[in-house]
């Protein structure tokens, strides 16, 4: 049924293409717009405005003459008309809508799959937190966006490998094996800083508490040097965000770890070699250089410090690298606001390697601020620190969290109202949705136990004449294009602006319009109507990992 839906935007794409052909300007690109006054029509294009510029004449003088020539499918299409200034506005027939009706009831589960992305192959990193503490909001918001658009993306085709980079190699690990070495003297009634710059908070003393019990009696294990004991640390802490993850509904195919994948088997000490070998290094004050400049980067960075320790980037290449020789075709990252010049280096140093840019795209996801009535909540109670996942999922729920962290473009900075967020009104997005799906459930029940079905066939949805009800058909037949769309531009919350309009227009539908009191044929269409509505709310709110509940 989801190819029925491409197959109508393609006929229409296909008749104004045929129009067009006309004039004989190459390179015009063929659009169709929802337009935002829904008395204008199903689809309108500017196709008309695009032609004035390269013919030189008025755009609504080429829409009428367009309109004339339009060889249009009548079952397909009930009207053209032309609006200043140079619009054509088309009608779908109702018929059309009532077949679409039919396939998406006999789809069910599978609406809104398609083949529009087969052939694109991406890896998606994402989150990748360090390993030395809890996954905090910040980390859930990145969680969200790439399980999201994990899920578009196979939805419309495409392949998709997850993958998070545990940077658990160099200093890190032996700064935070000597701060677990002073929570483990702290817990056994010893008092001991963590070192500067350490880390810190209620969970150290959690993580000692676990290497005490496990080494219980093993006087070895006991003995680690500090940067064994923060590998053993930072195992550990890896296994809380996988176990925190989880529970967010969020799950990765790889856990690519530094140390064990990048540093062990020589891939760093390879890759300084090869950069070297290439030419873009070069000596400076005791350190080692990368020519990133030259490739588009502010200023060129430092491999190897003066002291001998590759920097940070070294590995961060070496991993790069790795991901590219596996024939993705495209890489894509999700990281924070505090990357951008980072960004710009890896940028250019992967195209100073040679490598074409539009392989590496890197997403941004902004940051995120918890408010509680009203204000911002800054510290975590048993932290010490910012807010974790968990906490936050302990408050609000799976659903409502994750619905949240879409909800506005990864771009944009996100306030995130815990108190709306549990509310069990309209004022709470999520719960305005889902309240839509259950009212549904209800209806199809009370409905049921009177003897009343969903018809199912096109030839039964003809009584369906109303407004409110082309309304819904519009909506619910434009859903794998969203779909699609959301994809393709790696933005998940189209689909929440989708859901929200969806949900509104039921509410006002099933308000105006009385299904149990009305003439049976007419309950049973309508019936067919509100199942169809209900079945894209479920498979909408299932591509954002949200459930769809039956009551509420």
């Amino acid at each position: 049924m989801t190819n029925e839906i491409f197959s109508i935007h393609q006929s229409l794409t296909d008749a104004l293409q045929r129009a067009v052909a006309v004039y004989g300007v190459p390179e015009i690109t063929i659009t169709l717009e929802s337009p935002k006054d829904k008395t204008h029509g199903d689809y309108a294009t500017p196709i008309a405005m695009a032609l004035a510029k390269k013919l030189k004449k008025a755009p609504l003088s080429i829409a009428q003459d367009m309109v004339k020539n339009l060889s249009l499918d009548p079952s397909l299409v009930s009207g053209a008309e032309v609006a200043a200034p140079g619009f054509i506005n088309l009608r779908l027939a109702p018929k059309a809508y009532y077949g679409v009706l039919e396939g998406i009831l006999t789809a069910g589960a599978q609406y809104g799959e398609n083949k529009q992305l087969q052939g694109r192959r991406l890896l998606l990193e994402f989150v990748s937190a360090n390993p030395t503490g809890p996954l905090n909001v910040v980390n859930a918001r990145a969680a969200v966006l790439g399980d999201t658009i994990t899920r578009l993306t196979r939805v419309s085709g495409g392949q998709v490998d997850t993958e998070y980079y545990v940077n658990d190699a160099g200093n890190q690990a032996r700064l935070f094996g000597e701060s677990l070495e002073a929570a483990i003297s702290r817990v056994r009634g010893v008092p001991k800083d963590a070192p500067e710059g350490g880390y810190q908070g209620a969970y150290m003393e959690d993580l000692a508490r676990e290497f005490l019990t496990e080494t219980e009696g093993n006087s070895k294990d006991f003995n680690l040097s500090t940067a064994k004991l923060g590998e053993w640390g930072m195992d550990r802490v890896v296994q809380w965000h996988k176990e925190s993850l989880g529970k967010f509904g969020v799950s990765f195919e790889r856990w690519f770890s530094e140390r064990r994948e990048l540093h062990e088997p020589g891939l760093v000490a390879e890759t300084l070699k090869k950069l070297t070998e290439m030419g873009l290094t070069y000596d400076k004050d005791g350190a080692t250089w990368i020519k990133t400049s030259e490739f588009g980067a502010h200023k060129d960075e430092v491999l190897i410090k003066s002291n001998g320790i590759p920097a940070y980037i070294v590995a961060d290449i070496a991993y790069h690298l790795h991901k590219l020789k596996r024939g993705y075709s495209k890489v894509i990252n999700i990281m924070g606001p505090d990357h951008h010049g980072h960004i710009l280096s890896m940028k250019a140093a992967h195209k100073a390697l040679g490598f074409e840019e539009s392989l590496f795209e890197v997403l941004i996801a902004q940051h995120v601020s918890l408010l509680s009535g009203g204000q911002k909540v800054k510290m975590s109670k048993r932290e010490g620190k910012f807010v974790t996942m968990e906490e936050l999922l302990g408050q609000v729920g799976k659903d409502a969290a994750r619905y949240f962290f879409v909800m506005r473009g990864a771009n944009s900075h996100l306030d995130f109202d815990i108190e709306v967020a549990q509310k069990q009104t309209d004022e709470n997005p999520v719960f305005y949705v889902q309240y839509a799906h259950a009212r549904i459930c209800s209806l199809l029940k009370k409905c049921a136990e009177r003897g009343l079905h969903p018809s199912r066939h096109a030839r039964d949805f003809t009584s369906l004449q109303e407004p409110e009800t082309f309304l819904l058909l519009k909506e619910i037949m434009e859903f794998p294009q969203w779909v699609v769309e959301s994809a393709k531009s790696y933005e998940p919350h189209r689909m929440v602006v989708y859901l929200q309009n969806l949900a509104a227009d039921f509410h006002l539908f099933y308000t105006k319009h009385r299904i149990l009191d009305a003439p049976s044929e007419v309950a049973q269409a309508r019936l067919g109507l509100a199942q169809a509505v209900r079945i894209v709310l479920e498979n909408a709110l299932g591509l954002l990992g949200v459930t769809a509940p039956e009551q509420m």
